[in-house]
């Protein structure tokens, strides 16, 4: 653990280099959006650990716009489908259900809506420009394969609610939605 993403460096890992190695971000990249320095700190330090392939799951979704109303429309579809699905999948009574709602999902849209400059923390932005940042660091998208698709419909299908999730394809990218809105997108990377 670091406390200041600037302190990350290679020196960090122990790595075998008789290893193969692959880096697993979730939702760990939106954070440092508003923080460049930090991001690309990061990124210089997993191209320099060279990995087989950097898989990537962040929001689908724009909420970086420095346009309030922008914001305001991309949050208003991202979290409505969000508060769908926890209508459809989860009991109102649930206790797990009102800490999402108030705790996670209230913050995030107290963050958008109510805050600007470096006091707004989410900033979460489209597969677009990810793609775009990815480049400037020899990274391309490597295509995830059909059978991909067909395995995440596979599994919606067994749980609870599965009939209301959507699986699509943008580009080499997966988009994982609810009822058609894009909620998080799934990316495999390789350095060229």
């Amino acid at each position: 653990m670091v406390e200041d993403m600037l302190d990350f460096n290679e020196n960090l890992l122990e790595l075998d280099p008789e290893e193969a190695l692959a880096v697993y971000s979730s939702y760990g990249l939106w954070g440092m959006i508003g923080q460049q320095g930090r991001l690309e700190s990061l990124m210089k330090v997993i191209k320099n650990i060279n990995p087989c392939v950097m898989v990537v799951s962040e929001a689908a979704v724009n909420l970086n716009s420095p346009k309030f109303v922008n914001r305001f429309i991309e949050s208003l579809f991202y979290f409505g489908a969000f508060f769908d699905a926890l209508e459809d999948c989860m009991d109102r009574e649930d206790e797990n259900r009102a800490i999402t709602e108030s705790v996670y999902m209230g913050n995030g849209i107290c963050s958008i809506m109510a805050t600007e400059g470096a006091e707004r923390v989410i900033r979460n932005v489209h597969i677009n420009v990810w793609r775009k940042f990815f480049t400037r660091f020899g990274m391309k998208e490597t295509e995830l394969s059909m059978s991909s698709l067909y395995q995440a419909n596979l599994v919606a299908e067994k749980i609870c609610c599965g009939s209301s999730c959507t699986f699509d394809m943008d580009g080499n990218c997966l988009i994982i939605g609810w009822k058609g809105a894009p909620i998080q997108f799934l990316s495999a990377w390789k350095f060229s």
